[in-house]
């Protein structure tokens, strides 16, 4: 799609959007029912997103989707990092497939209903979206330690594995980047310990060699920059 083809948000008012974070905080805390909250939940993410959808661009039939599904990690179901605006169509496609409550015992996505691939793609679009509108801010794309500490764990990482960013860029490098059991194979089968670092996008891993050739080794060579720098904790207040 063109960039003179994108429609142009019906909203960017960081007051209105302020406003629908405020209600959906007053539900949570003072423990309205699910549904209220979920409400004032889809209220906040289609007026950050301009009601249009953040994928296509289209301004019909949109609603909110969790990026990370609710019955798969129901402790994210409020964060507002969690949320992306789509359109019918580009919801539906999302929901292809297996969209019940996931077995936890078995390896994640083996029933399809998680879509990896598709998570770390919305993460990138939302976090690209927030760039371009100048609405990178921590409050309104907020992802807690625990569902950041739980999509490393799923990736095969420490929950403290440092990866550099705000909360909603994190969550899209955590996903983009190859899971530690496959980096961890190919070093073993090339015979040489893995750099404790995740390996980032356009990143390099340079094999160390002893005398006799065989790899000893690894230096991890990162070339990516953060779209937005992490703030400090005393500017977040999520």
């Amino acid at each position: 799609m063109l960039a003179s083809d994108r429609a142009v948000p019906k909203s960017t008012n960081v007051e209105a959007i302020s406003f629908r974070l405020t209600k959906l905080r007053e539900a949570v805390v003072a423990g309205r029912s699910r549904l209220s909250c979920l409400r004032r939940w889809s209220e906040f993410i289609r007026e950050r997103d301009g009601y249009r959808c953040v994928d296509c661009h289209s301004q019909e039939d949109l609603s909110a989707h969790h990026i990370c599904r609710k019955s798969f990690f129901s402790a994210a179901q409020f964060d507002t990092g969690n949320g992306i605006t789509l359109c019918r169509q580009c919801h539906k496609e999302l929901h292809a497939g297996f969209n019940g409550r996931p077995n936890m015992l078995l390896p994640v996505d083996a029933e399809g209903g998680e879509k990896l691939g598709l998570m770390e793609r919305l993460y990138s679009i939302l976090l690209d979206d927030a760039v371009e509108r100048g609405l990178m801010r921590e409050d309104f794309y907020f992802l807690s330690d625990e569902i950041l500490g739980f999509l490393r764990k799923m990736q095969g990482y420490e929950v403290d594995t440092y990866f550099p960013g705000s909360r909603l860029e994190q969550a899209y490098l955590i996903l983009a980047v190859s899971e530690r059991q496959v980096l961890r194979a190919i070093a073993e089968a090339n015979g040489f310990v893995l750099d404790e670092r995740p390996l980032l996008p356009g990143g390099a891993m340079e094999v160390l060699n002893d005398e006799g050739g065989l790899g000893s080794g690894c230096i991890v060579c990162q070339k990516y920059s953060p779209r937005f720098p992490a703030p400090d904790k005393s500017e977040s207040d999520g």
